[in-house]
């Protein structure tokens, strides 16, 4: 699936709150208009979650992209020494002080299948984020107002894809078109309780999202549940259309947010780079709305995300199974039919601590749960679901290492099933490929140094979908697939 600063300034006085016993958590149930509530815990606002991991300890943090000291365990003496007098990171500190926050990220998945698949083999993919968050306030004293700049560089190959033959990438770094792509591009204003972003940005950078998705290398989690992307047409990270979203903050843990963007598949074609701007030349229109509470270490022992939304798109898509006489597209070798109607998702994630280290301690183990249904045309699935923990702080000294566990079920339409038989019949195979896919993952994020994470896994599907190994005559073998993620957070590396 990250950290990042808040996106809204403060512009008046904490309100005054009750007299508290000692122990007691202050009393945040209520804001008063004048507040700036729409930061009260991530995703923030107009930066939205970007698919880089944050320090796990920042995860039910309000608006902080990394570890504070204290939660950062034992940090060599020579690289705190280096975060503090090297020039690089002075000045981004500097920058950051004025308005200018700048990062600089590195991701590689490195994974390679011993067991099952087509065949065994294994494969690398990475990416490079820039990102700039400009406080106008600050530069140019414009109130409450933010620039949000993210671009991104993406290239290597799929062991999904290439090697194990499915659809559900292993690798959370890959992409289908490699290449630079400007990510991220809007303006947010605050008033309080309404926060409003406009400009380029995608769906799942801000709905249907978790610090904790991204804690994971498997695609079925990072940066967004699996379904919306494969069914409703989201536009995901590191695509970007035009888009509009507003977000009323109810009080500091209760919210309400719709968001409107332009639907163009054209914008993502290879060469396009994210910079085609056109207006109203998209095939449709993707509306997304969430509910969602959400509390931080500030305001419970044991913080929790809940949330509810859905995702409509007014391009039906094309059907998958029929072609344009009625029958069977893989039969015939025909394009598929295009659908009228809608496209329509439902989604709800739970994050839920369930316990913690003793006094302010970020240690914690959370446990969480996600899904997705189709109720709109057919498409690829009919619903997807996933439960799983994350541990932060394992043993003695490792407050920011993690132990992540993900158990997923991806259920495949009937008409999804029924072209992939008749593809294989084709091929001269029998049967059909089973309508559920199951992913798991397991893994150990090791925080070697303050913006340097290592997180050895092992993932294990059973039921790989055969949409990328077509011909294939016979059911896939469960696979195995041994990976090994590496994070780089440069600015925080430096000591920006």
């Amino acid at each position: 699936m990250p950290a990042y600063i808040l996106s809204v300034p403060v512009v008046s006085a904490p309100p005054q709150v009750a007299p508290q016993r000692q122990g007691s958590p202050p009393d945040t149930r209520t804001v008063p208009e004048a507040a700036p509530p729409t930061t009260n815990a991530p995703p923030l606002t107009g930066e939205g979650e970007r698919e880089t991991t944050r320090d796990p300890t920042t995860a039910f943090s309000s608006g902080n992209r990394e570890a504070a000291p204290k939660d950062q365990g034992s940090v060599p003496a020579g690289v705190a020494r280096f975060q503090r007098e090297n020039p690089v990171g002075r000045t981004l500190r500097a920058l950051k002080k004025d308005g200018v926050d700048l990062t600089l990220d590195f991701v590689d998945n490195v994974a390679a299948n011993p067991v099952g698949g087509v065949r065994q083999g294994s494969a690398e993919s990475h990416w490079f984020s820039g990102t700039a968050d400009i406080d106008l306030e600050k530069l140019i004293a414009l109130p409450n107002t933010r620039v949000h700049v993210q671009g991104a560089w993406f290239t290597g190959d799929s062991l999904g894809r290439d090697t194990i033959g499915n659809s559900i990438s292993f690798q959370q770094t890959w992409r289908p078109v490699p290449g630079p792509r400007l990510t991220q591009l809007n303006v947010e204003h605050d008033f309080g309780k309404l926060n409003l972003m406009v400009g380029r940005a995608a769906v799942n950078s801000y709905f249907n999202n978790s610090p904790l998705n991204c804690v994971f290398m498997s695609n079925t989690s990072c940066l967004t549940a699996y379904g919306g992307i494969s069914d409703i047409g989201i536009t995901a990270f590191p695509n970007s259309s035009w888009a509009a979203k507003a977000r009323y903050a109810l009080d500091e843990r209760r919210y309400l947010q719709v968001g409107v963007f332009d639907y163009n598949n054209d914008l993502n074609l290879a060469g396009k780079g994210g910079l085609d701007f056109s207006l109203f030349a998209g095939t449709g229109t993707i509306v997304a709305g969430e509910a969602g509470y959400q509390t931080t270490f500030a305001q419970e022992r044991l913080p929790r995300r809940y949330k509810i939304g859905a995702y409509l798109n007014t391009d039906g898509g094309q059907s998958l199974f029929y072609d344009r006489n009625g029958g069977s597209a893989a039969a015939s070798g025909l394009p598929r039919v295009a659908l009228g109607g809608d496209r329509v998702g439902l989604y709800a994630m739970i994050d839920e601590t369930v316990s913690r280290g003793a006094g302010d301690s970020k240690r914690n183990l959370a446990l969480f749960a996600r899904g997705f249904l189709n109720v709109g045309n057919v498409q690829q699935l009919d619903w997807f679901a996933s439960v799983g923990f994350v541990k932060t702080g394992t043993f003695t000294g490792r407050d920011n290492d993690t132990i992540g566990f993900l158990l997923s079920n991806t259920r495949f339409s009937d008409q999804q099933v029924a072209y992939l038989r008749d593809l294989r019949r084709k091929a001269g195979g029998t049967g059909a490929p089973e309508a559920n896919e199951v992913i798991g993952e397991v893994n150990y994020g090791f925080a070697a140094l303050p913006g340097l994470r290592i997180m050895p896994n092992v993932q294990y599907v059973i039921n790989p979908d055969p949409i990328f190994a077509p011909t294939t005559r016979k059911d896939i073998p469960a696979a195995v697939v041994l990976g090994v993620r590496v994070d780089v957070r440069f600015t925080q590396l430096l000591g920006g």
